[in-house]
């Protein structure tokens, strides 16, 4: 399980890297909401009375759509993978594994 989760995530980053695009299901407004409190935390001056991108976060319906767009391509990654099945081990394997 931890080497086919390994994998995934190998391959995602792969992808990412190798076609230059972000990650596709991430969720933006709380990403930005992430990384404005880690400049904050780095001593970052604040902005008070200018809405940046981390703002979107504070509204529930902004915040709701993504998740809701997150846990559809859950969804219809989990029916896709739903109908995969383990391979049989070769009867080759299964006499070596036998001596």
């Amino acid at each position: 399980m931890a080497v086919a989760t390994a994998r995934k995530l190998a391959m995602i980053i792969w992808h990412m890297l190798s076609k230059d695009t972000d990650y596709i299901w991430a969720r933006r407004a709380l990403l930005a909401r992430k990384f404005r409190s880690v400049e904050l935390r780095a001593g970052l001056p604040t902005s008070h009375a200018r809405r940046g991108t981390a703002f979107d976060y504070n509204i529930p319906a902004k915040r709701a759509e993504e998740r809701s767009r997150v846990e559809k391509a859950e969804a219809a990654y989990a029916a896709a993978t739903s109908r995969w099945r383990t391979r049989p081990e070769s009867q080759k394997a299964v006499e070596k594994a036998a001596e």
